[in-house]
Protein backbone atom coordinates (compact mmCIF):
# COMPACT_ATOMS: atom_id res chain seq x y z
CA UNK A 1 0.00 0.00 0.00
CA UNK A 2 1.26 3.28 -1.02
CA UNK A 3 2.23 5.57 2.10
CA UNK A 4 0.67 8.74 0.84
CA UNK A 5 -3.04 7.45 0.12
CA UNK A 6 -6.58 8.29 1.46
CA UNK A 7 -6.41 4.41 2.51
CA UNK A 8 -3.50 4.33 4.16
CA UNK A 9 -4.54 7.26 6.41
CA UNK A 10 -7.69 6.23 7.35
CA UNK A 11 -6.51 3.18 8.15
CA UNK A 12 -3.84 4.64 10.50
CA UNK A 13 -6.71 6.82 11.86
CA UNK A 14 -8.79 3.74 13.16
CA UNK A 15 -5.68 2.30 15.41
CA UNK A 16 -6.08 4.82 18.01
CA UNK A 17 -9.67 5.05 18.59
CA UNK A 18 -9.64 1.15 18.60
CA UNK A 19 -6.97 0.88 21.57
CA UNK A 20 -8.86 3.72 23.49
CA UNK A 21 -11.82 1.45 23.19
CA UNK A 22 -10.03 -1.51 23.98
CA UNK A 23 -8.45 0.46 26.60
CA UNK A 24 -11.82 1.78 28.15
CA UNK A 25 -13.98 -1.69 27.77
CA UNK A 26 -11.07 -4.15 29.47
CA UNK A 27 -9.06 -2.71 31.58
CA UNK A 28 -9.10 -0.34 34.51
CA UNK A 29 -7.23 2.49 32.40
CA UNK A 30 -9.68 4.75 32.91
CA UNK A 31 -9.31 5.04 36.54
CA UNK A 32 -6.11 6.80 36.05
CA UNK A 33 -8.03 9.37 34.13
CA UNK A 34 -10.48 10.47 36.95
CA UNK A 35 -13.14 7.17 36.23
CA UNK A 36 -14.11 8.93 32.75
CA UNK A 37 -13.98 6.87 29.89
CA UNK A 38 -13.63 9.81 27.55
CA UNK A 39 -9.82 10.89 28.49
CA UNK A 40 -8.63 8.04 26.43
CA UNK A 41 -10.57 8.96 23.45
CA UNK A 42 -9.33 12.57 23.72
CA UNK A 43 -5.63 11.28 23.98
CA UNK A 44 -6.68 8.61 20.37
CA UNK A 45 -7.92 12.22 19.01
CA UNK A 46 -4.74 14.32 20.24
CA UNK A 47 -2.40 11.08 18.66
CA UNK A 48 -4.36 11.58 15.45
CA UNK A 49 -3.71 14.97 14.94
CA UNK A 50 -0.20 15.01 15.73
CA UNK A 51 -0.16 12.16 13.00
CA UNK A 52 -1.92 15.08 10.81
CA UNK A 53 0.88 17.31 11.13
CA UNK A 54 3.57 15.06 10.38
CA UNK A 55 2.05 13.54 7.51
CA UNK A 56 0.94 16.98 5.91
CA UNK A 57 4.82 18.79 7.15
CA UNK A 58 6.21 15.51 5.17
CA UNK A 59 3.80 16.38 2.05
CA UNK A 60 1.85 13.54 2.54
CA UNK A 61 -1.32 14.86 2.21
CA UNK A 62 -3.49 12.46 1.04
CA UNK A 63 -3.18 10.21 4.20
CA UNK A 64 -3.53 13.50 6.38
CA UNK A 65 -6.91 13.58 4.67
CA UNK A 66 -7.63 10.19 5.61
CA UNK A 67 -6.12 10.49 9.14
CA UNK A 68 -8.94 14.16 9.19
CA UNK A 69 -11.92 12.01 7.92
CA UNK A 70 -11.63 9.47 10.51
CA UNK A 71 -10.53 11.91 13.61
CA UNK A 72 -13.37 13.85 13.09
CA UNK A 73 -16.09 10.63 12.38
CA UNK A 74 -14.96 9.00 15.47
CA UNK A 75 -15.71 12.75 17.29
CA UNK A 76 -19.02 12.38 16.26
CA UNK A 77 -19.56 8.80 16.86
CA UNK A 78 -18.14 9.59 20.22
CA UNK A 79 -20.48 12.60 21.13
CA UNK A 80 -23.90 10.59 19.82
CA UNK A 81 -22.87 7.58 21.72
CA UNK A 82 -22.16 9.28 24.87
CA UNK A 83 -24.79 11.52 24.35
CA UNK A 84 -22.38 14.28 25.56
CA UNK A 85 -23.72 17.88 25.00
CA UNK A 86 -21.88 20.00 22.95
CA UNK A 87 -23.87 23.55 24.37
CA UNK A 88 -24.06 24.21 27.84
Amino acid sequence: MKRNSFLFGALLGVVAPVVAHLLSTFTTWSSLLGGKDIGLYVVAALLNLLLVRYYYRHACERTARGLILVTFLATLLLIFAKNLSVAN
